[in-house]
């Protein structure tokens, strides 16, 4: 029984380069998503290095509520709550990018599997999953374009030297994370490109 379930795999030979990199993409796209090392500034007195992502920050500012002054908290963390991100263009592009990280995820995982088991993906499955990755670069990217466009935001601002707008970095610049994330997307359309010749099975062709 045990023999039958794992057999031969229906991949060919760019339908393993596919899944390795389906999971290159995931894991590209996923890291660059979580970690706060998008857009780098500096703030206080003592000129702290601060970070920025969508939902996460590192050594954000707060409000002292007894002096009134801000100060720098010393750690990463992620936003309290989802309204506390603090512009829609951030809101959107956590939304965005997450949705387009889950479905990496689900089809990275599907053609892991089909490396080993038989009868998981034929040419339609290997398409479709091709029509998701090409989904979740669309996504990811878009949520990367839209990320500047909270530059204007108040606590961007503190970091950025107060010259920082829409599109306009100020004195911060641009971190790791965020390219290891457009990494991720431009991953995802070459996947796609590759699951059209993934499977050598037609939808349909399966044997009893």
């Amino acid at each position: 029984m045990r023999s039958k379930m794992i057999t031969r795999s229906t991949l060919t030979g760019v339908g393993y380069v596919w899944a390795f990199l389906s999971m290159i993409s995931m894991g590209l796209a996923c890291t660059g998503f979580y970690l706060p090392y998008w857009l780098k500034g500096t703030m206080g007195n003592n000129n702290t290095t601060v970070f920025f992502g969508t939902f996460r920050r590192c050594n954000y500012p707060t409000l002292d509520s007894t002096s009134g002054a801000i100060t720098v908290i010393s750690e990463c963390g992620r936003y309290t709550t989802f309204s506390d991100i603090p512009n829609l263009s951030w809101q959107i592009a956590t939304i965005v990018i997450g949705v387009g990280c889950g479905l990496t995820i689900l089809v990275a995982f599907t053609a892991i599997l089909s490396c080993c088991i038989k009868d998981i993906i034929s040419r339609g499955v290997a398409r479709l999953g091709g029509v998701l990755q090409l989904l979740a670069g669309l996504l990811i990217g878009a949520g990367c374009a839209l990320y500047p466009n909270g530059w204007d935001s108040r606590e961007v601002q503190l970091a950025c030297g107060g010259t920082s707008q829409s599109y306009a970095l100020g004195s911060c610049t641009m971190a790791w994370a965020y390219y290891v994330t457009i990494a991720g997307a431009a991953t995802s359309f070459l996947c796609t490109c590759l699951s059209c010749h993934a499977s050598r099975e037609k939808s349909g062709s399966y044997g009893l």
